[in-house]
């Protein structure tokens, strides 16, 4: 994205579009050079006001925490109904009130799953202990449970896995011209502290060669 001078009278707006003259705090300079005036700082920035959204983000429950709750929910419910027919069956046999409200409490108590986010918790941990297994860092649960779930994994490899990188192999030399000659020449035309990484890489491959040194560059 080309971007335009400030003519120090315009007043400046919000960054993003071609031809302005603001730039975002992350912005990545591909082509030539510039200095800027920082106006924001951290959250203050169009990046920071993205990520204090982010936090203000709610977090769906995953597929099993929803089915969990179903679960426990049914059995809970059961357990209550089972604990009511106890405790009025055993009033009205033995009177006492107090021993069948006990016998109900008891069997509530039994009947109700607390394991479930016990065997839950065991099986995802060693779920994120499989996975740390291929060195990978699970920071979610939900991660852990779309993995499990997953068949069909796409990925995209530009600047995601690959080192934005580049190294020249080869160099093919012109009549009249040998290696050191069109590598100099090369990392002449290339700024003097490049950013781009075909640019570094010519002068990474320049500065290998005895002689091969950038006094100075015009703008």
């Amino acid at each position: 994205m080309r971007k335009e001078n400030w003519d120090r009278v315009t007043e400046i707006g919000r960054p993003g579009g071609e031809t302005q003259c603001a730039v975002f705090s992350g912005a990545l300079i591909v082509r030539g050079s510039g200095i800027a005036l920082v106006r924001a700082t951290g959250k203050n920035t169009e990046i920071g006001k993205l990520g204090r959204s982010l936090q203000n983000m709610e977090t769906e429950s995953t597929n099993l925490e929803r089915e969990t709750k179903f679960v426990v929910r049914r059995f809970a419910a059961v357990s209550l109904i089972f604990c009511a027919v106890v405790a009025v069956g055993y009033w009205l046999t033995s009177g006492n009130w107090l021993q069948s409200a006990l016998a109900g409490l008891a069997l509530a108590i039994s009947l109700i799953p607390e394991e479930f986010p016990v065997v839950l918790t065991v099986f995802l941990a060693i779920g994120a202990w499989r996975i740390s297994q291929r060195r990978v860092l699970t920071r979610r649960v939900a991660a852990i449970e779309t993995l499990g779930s997953a068949t069909v994994l796409c990925v995209d490899k530009t600047g995601t896995i690959t080192e934005n990188r580049m190294s020249v192999r080869e160099v093919f030399e012109v009549p009249l011209h040998d290696r050191h000659e069109v590598l100099d020449a090369a990392m002449r035309a290339s700024a003097n502290d490049p950013v781009d990484p075909m640019e570094k890489a010519l002068h990474e491959a320049a500065g290998k060669v005895d002689g091969s040194t950038l006094v100075r560059e015009y703008m």
